[in-house]
C-alpha cells in the first residue's frame, strides 16, 4: 500500500509544471470587411505552478496588406499567470477587403517556474485548417438590415387576426346593445 502512495505521489510531483492552454474565438457577431472585428484569445494555465514571461504571437494571421490593426495587438506578452487560472487578450481589425483569410495557429512561449525550461504551445488542429470568410457590407445588408418586405409580411399576417374580430366584435355590438330610456 505504502509502494502504491509513494508511486502516486512521485507522479503528482512530477506533473507538479505549468501547463498552457489556448483559445482564439471570433467574438463580433458577422465577420464583415471593412467594419470593427473582434477577436479574444483565451489563455488558461492548468498546470500547479505559475508560468512566467508568457509570450502569445499571431501575427500570420492579421497580415498588414490585408488587416488594419485598431485596438489591441497580435502579440502580447504577461510576466505571470498563475496556476489554475485565465488571461484574456482583445484585438480589434478591420479586413480592408472581403476575402477568405486562412485560420493559422497562435503560439505562446513560456517559462515553467517550477523547471526554469522554456515551453511552447499552439493551437495546431490537425482536422480544422478553416477559413474566415469575411463578407462584403452589401451582403451583410440583406442579412441583418431593415426591408420593408418584413413589415408587409408581418402586416399580411398580422392585419387579418386584428381586423376580423374586431369586425366581428363591432357586429355583435350594435346587434345586441341596449338602448337607454331616458
Amino acid at each position: 500500500m505504502q509502494l502504491v502512495f509513494l508511486i502516486l505521489s512521485a507522479l503528482a510531483a512530477a506533473d507538479a509544471s505549468a501547463k498552457i492552454l489556448i483559445g482564439k474565438s471570433f467574438v463580433t457577431k458577422y465577420p464583415v470587411a471593412q467594419r470593427e472585428n473582434a477577436f479574444e484569445y483565451q489563455i488558461i494555465n492548468i498546470g500547479l505552478s505559475p508560468a512566467l514571461k508568457v509570450e502569445l504571437s499571431d501575427l500570420k494571421s492579421f497580415p498588414t496588406d490585408r488587416f488594419e490593426i485598431l485596438k489591441g495587438s497580435a502579440t502580447a506578452s504577461f510576466p505571470v499567470i498563475p496556476a489554475n487560472s485565465t488571461i484574456y487578450h482583445h484585438i480589434v481589425v478591420i479586413p480592408r477587403v472581403p476575402q477568405a483569410i486562412e485560420d493559422h495557429d497562435v503560439t505562446v512561449n513560456y517559462t515553467d517556474s517550477e523547471t526554469g525550461k522554456r515551453a511552447r504551445t499552439s493551437t495546431v488542429s490537425y482536422d480544422k485548417r478553416g477559413y474566415t470568410h469575411f463578407f462584403a457590407e452589401t451582403a451583410m445588408r440583406k442579412v441583418e438590415g431593415v426591408n420593408c418586405t418584413h413589415f408587409l409580411g408581418f402586416g399580411a399576417i398580422a392585419f387579418p387576426l386584428t381586423a376580423i374580430p374586431a369586425i366581428l366584435y363591432w357586429i355583435s355590438k350594435r346587434r345586441y346593445s341596449n338602448k337607454k330610456q331616458d
